[in-house]
């Protein structure tokens, strides 16, 4: 049994399933999701922005819900339960996400828990069809699915810029707003690479609408999608993913808009993802093109 412990948004709960999808693969056991991290932590701060289970759009997933009294089993400190989980060798191998991205074992104990982001295609890329499979968008609505049509039928660019929650002095000091100046180089650096006499689309997908009407005037025609929030959110990837090519914010959620895409566009990623990573190459995939900031 491989259970994972779901955290963070779609695009992170995204992440954790692939990683454990792919352990499913080389191993034969069957994943859970444990969901005491997002049920403990349901209300949001100054420092934190909580989530809840955000996997439940997609009807492929190989997955189940781990049930309350397992794991009070497998991690209760209760005597009994430890006395238990001793007699009959039952405590999980716990793996963590490791600087090497390589080292994720395939384990012989019967039960296996994961316990990190596991941000990196390196976890799963050998099963790409399996996983594009897996995540498969529903039915969207007429607005939506009009759009989707428009964008999968022109050189559509998705530009996602995150800022909500990163503006906060708290979260800022680990998750950083990118400048403008990015976005710019990246638009330059794709207009440059463009050689389709048809004309490239722009889409940008933000949490702040009056600061995209402010700062992007420069890049007028745009569409601007605003209309997606809430329970909605995850129509902007299926959005984003119909898209031809991509310039992502530093969230996992863009980077799930591109990696789903068909991956002969171009996509743009930051050379820094957050204040604390030195190695940006552990997140974006080796066809990506890495604009520095």
């Amino acid at each position: 049994m491989i259970i994972t412990r779901l955290q963070g948004g779609l695009g992170n709960q995204m992440f954790q399933y692939a990683a454990a999808r792919q352990l499913e693969t080389d191993s034969y056991k069957n994943v859970f999701f444990d969901l005491n991290f997002l049920k403990k932590n349901h209300i949001s701060s100054d420092t934190f922005t909580a989530r809840h289970f955000e996997l439940s759009i997609f009807n492929n997933l190989r997955a189940s819900y781990l049930s309350d009294d397992l794991y009070i089993q497998l991690f209760s400190y209760g005597f009994k339960n430890r006395i238990r989980r001793f007699l009959t060798n039952s405590r999980p191998d716990v793996i963590r996400q490791t600087a090497n991205r390589q080292t994720i074992h395939i384990s012989r104990k019967k039960y296996v828990y994961m316990d990190g982001y596991f941000q990196s295609e390196v976890y799963f890329k050998n099963i790409r069809q399996d996983i594009l499979r897996d995540f498969t968008f529903p039915q969207l609505d007429s607005l939506n699915e009009s759009l989707r049509e428009k964008m999968s039928q022109e050189v559509s660019v998705s530009i996602h810029i995150r800022r909500g929650d990163y503006l906060k002095a708290s979260i800022s000091k680990e998750h950083n707003v990118l400048p403008l100046e990015y976005y710019k180089k990246a638009i330059e650096k794709l207009i440059g690479c463009h050689s389709d006499t048809n004309p490239l689309s722009f889409y940008i997908f933000s949490d702040d609408p009056l600061y995209i009407k402010e700062n992007f005037g420069f890049l007028k025609p745009y569409n601007l999608i605003e209309h997606n929030t809430g329970a909605d959110s995850w129509k902007d990837m299926c959005l984003m993913q119909a898209c031809k090519h991509h310039i992502v914010a530093n969230s996992s959620f863009s980077w799930w808009g591109a990696w789903l895409a068909d991956d002969e566009g171009l996509t743009f990623a930051p050379s820094k993802w957050n204040n604390s990573t030195t190695n940006i190459h552990d997140f974006i995939p080796e066809s990506w093109s890495v604009i520095e900031i």
